[in-house]
């Protein structure tokens, strides 16, 4: 097993060395229990609970109730754990993130280190992407629990308190980051905090006829086991956990919000305002506010009040030009859903602050919702800190290990997959517009498809994927297209993406969590193709994409197809470099060389060719200029995952200098 400490290859060969004679040791133990009869495991299995309730704590006890799981698993699931699985449970035990390929079975490994920690009494919370994984793998590991003396809940956002409250009693809960999160908050305002615990057991041994307070519903936080880590605790980090309760519209701010908005809309972008799409926000140009100043002379109130009303009129404006429907919200049964720009899913609980997600409602004509109004606020880094015990699993660790270690505290190991990966990494192409893109997509799948190969065509927003759908049907090519408006069908969706043939649109990461089975003819084909046509931002989402090809050592490949036109990208490069970018992927018409040999055709790169008689050299040059637009793609990407970086730092850094400047006035770490 590697790890990431830059280990040496003598380091690395007796850290293999020591992990093949563990697992022997432990193959041997659950060997010992394969052949054991069902009383004899039992009994043992009482002993060691009664030996681990004592909280007694060693390796030993920790192999002993690993061997018991993987025993466990293979008689009620059928599940044999794999070297692998075992080295990332053990690891998972020990406090570690691991980082394991796609397919390398996250979820096994998760569940014996969820089992092995529960059976000391500890509620273990396996914190999930979504309510569909977090539902569908309680009730799939629920035999398994109970095997082991366990009982395993899901948590769902539909559930009353009282179910709430029975699923968090059990052994181990699956339960998405953001629900646990929220439910925490409102123990927390309920007054169950440590303080408030504190006080009420002081309470409880000095009257012990008084009645006690309420027990809280999470029954607090001891041990969690993040699925796909890296998407909680890095990309979700940037938003912070904000607890709102509705309130009626106020007619005050409908008045408000529709006036905005007309005025907005009688202002033009490079006259009375600029567009900083990466930052989304508005600057008004002093034109802007002198005609601001001329609109509103004749409206009283607090239209009078220069940078209220610039306010407003910001997002106003912000309404208008930086919120895409189909790509950041979609609208569903008349109600403004958000969609989620990691993952491509529907938030339909969520809701922006002030008054902008009134003003969307407004630019699409819904009717208003109930606004909320903010009760505490808590970011998602200073949650997990919260946990006693901090572990997870993803396939994309390597590029946040430094942030997980400084914010988090902890260290990320890599456990090798059984099988060596064949994937075919093609060469990402770059093209300068988007109708050059779609025209090479199309040429791809259909010489994929027709070659009998199940595609996955993974895009960045629902507008995108629309599009791609549309382009798809326009040239007759058969396929199916997931995204947030498809959310319910998700995971049916994914199953069948292995088909052979079968072409599938899927915006950015959704599916992630569920298999692609390849069956026999689609393997022989060639396996899955996956392309993306997405700018993401961050390598690890690239990577997670390209991981849903060639899984447990089947054939598969990979492609990147990239556009400059893409909104993303064009905001984060600086003009010259995406004029640049734009000379050397642009497709273009013919031109005169410029030696006066001949013409060349610009199909893919704008290079200037020397002497249109070298094919040789031709060919090289046309291979740099697609090599340097797609080091172009890279860098702007690296910007991006160092801007990303960069706001969680000053988030997590801007919070714990308030806890610290207010720890004289209470706990630092009250939500507020």
């Amino acid at each position: 097993m590697a790890t990431w400490r830059g280990l040496g290859a003598a380091a690395m060969s007796r850290s293999s060395g020591r992990s093949a004679r563990w697992l022997d040791a432990l193959e041997a133990r659950v060997a010992a229990l394969g052949t054991a009869s069902v009383e004899t495991r039992h009994a043992a299995l009482r002993a060691l609970a009664e030996r681990l309730g004592r909280r007694e704590r060693d390796a030993t006890l920790r192999d002993e109730a690993l061997a018991h799981a993987i025993d466990a698993a293979r008689r009620t699931l059928g599940l044999t754990a794999h070297e692998a699985q075992r080295l990332a449970a053990r690891e998972l035990l020990d406090g570690r993130f691991v980082e394991m390929d796609t397919g390398e079975g996250k979820t096994l490994a998760t569940a014996l280190a969820a089992a092995s920690a529960a059976l000391d009494g500890t509620p273990v919370h396996v914190l999930t992407a979504n309510d569909y994984l977090a539902e569908r793998d309680a009730a799939r590991l629920d035999p398994f629990y109970r095997a082991l003396g366990l009982r395993g809940a899901c948590v769902l956002p539909s559930m009353d308190e009282a179910a709430r409250r029975s699923a968090y009693a059990a052994s181990i809960v699956h339960v998405t980051g953001k629900q646990v999160a929220f439910d925490w908050l409102r123990d927390a305002l309920a007054g169950h905090d440590r303080a408030h615990a504190l006080a009420a057991r002081l309470g409880a041994l000095a009257c012990p006829g008084a009645a006690t307070r309420t027990p809280p519903l999470t029954r607090g936080l001891c041990l969690a086991l993040v699925d796909e880590a890296d998407s909680l605790m890095v990309d979700e980090a940037r938003t912070p956990l904000v607890l709102a309760a509705p309130r009626a519209p106020d007619p005050a701010v409908e008045r408000e919000c529709t006036v905005s908005l007309g005025l907005a809309r009688l202002l033009h972008e490079g006259i009375h305002f600029r567009l900083l799409r990466t930052r989304r926000e508005v600057v008004l140009t002093e034109d802007g506010e002198a005609s601001l100043d001329r609109l509103t002379a004749r409206i009283s109130g607090v239209w009078r009040a220069t940078r209220y009303r610039d306010e407003r009129v910001r997002q106003a404006l912000a309404a208008l030009h930086l919120w895409t429907r189909d790509r950041d919200y979609v609208v569903r049964e008349g109600r403004v859903e958000l969609v989620d720009e990691q993952s491509g899913r529907s938030l339909p609980d969520r809701r922006l602050q002030q008054g902008l997600h009134r003003l969307i409602e407004l630019v699409e004509r819904c009717a208003p919702t109930a606004d909320n109004e903010i009760v505490a606020s808590l970011p998602f880094q200073r949650f997990f800190l919260r946990y006693v015990r901090l572990a997870g699993t993803s396939g994309t660790l390597a590029e946040v290990r430094a942030e997980l270690a400084g914010i988090y505290g902890v260290r990320v190991s890599r456990v090798a997959p059984r099988h060596r990966s064949v994937r075919r990494q093609q060469p990402t192409l770059v093209f300068a517009t988007r109708a050059a893109q779609l025209d090479a997509l199309v040429r791809e799948v259909r010489e994929t498809r027709g070659a009998g190969r199940p595609v996955l065509i993974g895009t960045r927003s629902v507008e995108q994927s629309s599009g791609v759908g549309a382009r798809l049907a326009a040239h007759g090519i058969p396929h199916r297209v997931m995204n947030a408006r498809q959310d319910a069908e998700e995971a049916a969706i994914v199953a069948a993406a292995g088909t052979s043939g079968q072409v599938t649109v899927a915006t950015n990461m959704a599916g992630r969590g569920t298999d692609i089975p390849l069956p026999p003819d689609a393997v022989a084909a060639g396996g899955l193709h996956v392309i993306s046509l997405a700018f993401n931002d961050a390598r690890r989402i690239d990577r997670q994409l390209a991981g849903r090809a060639a899984r447990q050592g089947d054939p598969g490949s990979c492609r990147r197809l990239i556009c400059l036109e893409d909104v993303a990208l064009a905001g984060t490069l600086p003009e010259p470099l995406c004029r640049l970018a734009a000379r050397l992927a642009g497709p273009g018409p013919r031109r005169r060389d410029p030696s006066g040999v001949g013409t060349v055709r610009q199909d893919r790169t704008a290079v200037n060719v020397a002497a249109a008689d070298n094919p040789r050299q031709n060919a090289f040059l046309a291979r740099s200029g697609t090599a340097l637009a797609a080091w172009l793609v890279r860098f702007a990407q690296w910007r991006v995952e160092r801007r990303h970086a960069t706001e969680r730092r000053a988030a997590f850094d801007a919070r714990e200098r308030l806890a610290h400047h207010l720890a004289i006035a209470g706990h630092p770490d009250d939500p507020a």
